[in-house]
């Protein structure tokens, strides 16, 4: 059934059936003209991000179940990157008036999956036709008591990141190579469930030629990129200065905290943390593995500093599940970059921008 043959009406209606929270702080939640919540004396944190067609995604490779969850994703790591925690969810979706009712439905467990991992709920929005892209919009509220912001680093403050660093750029130009057989599989899945187990390989191309890469090294890279999981910030909100999500690219990011902070940095590349799947596969396709790392973006990892004092609690959140590895130092103006045999060169702004060509 089309979307055209349910109507809005019919669409809001089971939406507000599926989404129906039981948190006692919201009053009024999705049927009315606006939501009413009752948070306790925390303060409030408020974001929004936009997800177009052609401009965020493919669909070419990209199921709505993955779209539905990396909506929620990117915008519950903007609450963490503040040192808050994700509370309520507003959506925005355009879509074409013959979209499948299956696609749509898809799109809402990918949505509900993330609001499950995240604890959200889902308190109203705006479902309209669109005559051209599909285009998503969520704005997630949070809360929070020390909230962490890009201007609080200071010179002599360390460099941090959590996790592993260009993964996410490592699965897009993985998903961009497939042939149109294995983006068709990767479209069909969920990747929490086992029904990948016995994928194999996928295929895709290199240049003309047709090669093939071992699942159990693409899984990890196609995940990050499709179904990333915003990093929780609890621990780091404690001891950090400053904080960013790495949303753009590693470094375009950097830069921005540091034209907040008014400070300079100094990044040592090989420091840089790198996962084995992705450094095998740039090897195979000759890509740079630094490159990717530095202005990929969609890694939802956090950029935090701290000071030099507290390095030994920072190893403690290493030793436990959250991995944080120190790239770098603030210092007073240069931003520069250090590869391993010592060379120094300045540190540019590479990463993803908006209304700019290349």
């Amino acid at each position: 059934m089309k979307l055209h043959q349910i109507g809005e009406l019919g669409l809001l209606k089971e939406i507000r059936k599926r989404f129906k929270s039981t948190d006692s702080s919201i009053i009024i939640g999705i049927g009315d003209d606006a939501a009413a919540i009752t948070p306790q004396k925390e303060k409030i944190l408020v974001t929004t991000d936009m997800m177009n067609e052609g401009i965020h995604f493919d669909l070419g490779f990209t199921s709505s179940f993955h779209l539905g969850f990396k909506l929620v994703s990117a915008n519950a790591s903007d609450i963490f990157a503040m040192g808050g925690r994700p509370r309520y969810l507003v959506l925005n979706i355009a879509m074409k008036k013959d979209t499948e009712e299956e696609f749509f439905w898809d799109m809402y467990k990918g949505i509900f999956d993330a609001m499950n991992i995240y604890r959200v709920s889902l308190i109203g929005g705006d479902l309209c036709s669109s005559k051209n892209d599909m285009v998503l919009s969520a704005t997630v509220i949070g809360t929070g008591n020390k909230i962490i912001t890009r201007c609080g680093a200071c010179v002599g403050d360390k460099i941090y990141v959590t996790g592993t660093i260009g993964d996410s750029a490592c699965g897009l130009e993985i998903l961009k190579r497939l042939t149109y057989e294995s983006k068709e599989i990767i479209k069909n899945l969920e990747f929490w469930s086992n029904n990948h187990k016995n994928i194999g390989v996928l295929e895709y191309w290199n240049n003309e030629s047709k090669n093939t890469i071992d699942w159990n090294i693409a899984k990890p890279l196609i995940k990050r990129h499709l179904m990333p999981i915003a990093r929780d910030s609890l621990d780091i909100s404690n001891y950090a200065t400053s904080m960013i999500d790495i949303s753009d690219g590693l470094f375009i990011d950097l830069l921005r905290l540091c034209d907040e902070s008014n400070v300079g940095a100094k990044i040592y590349l090989d420091k840089i943390p790198l996962s084995d799947e992705m450094k095998k596969f740039a090897e195979i396709m000759g890509l740079d593995p630094i490159h990717l790392a530095a202005s990929g973006g969609e890694d939802y990892e956090l950029l935090f500093t701290a000071p030099p004092e507290i390095k030994f609690k920072i190893r403690n959140l290493k030793s436990k599940i959250l991995k944080t590895t120190c790239i770098g130092e603030i210092i007073e103006k240069d931003r520069v970059v250090i590869d391993k045999s010592g060379k120094e060169s300045a540190l540019k702004a590479e990463g993803y921008r908006h209304f700019e060509t290349g």
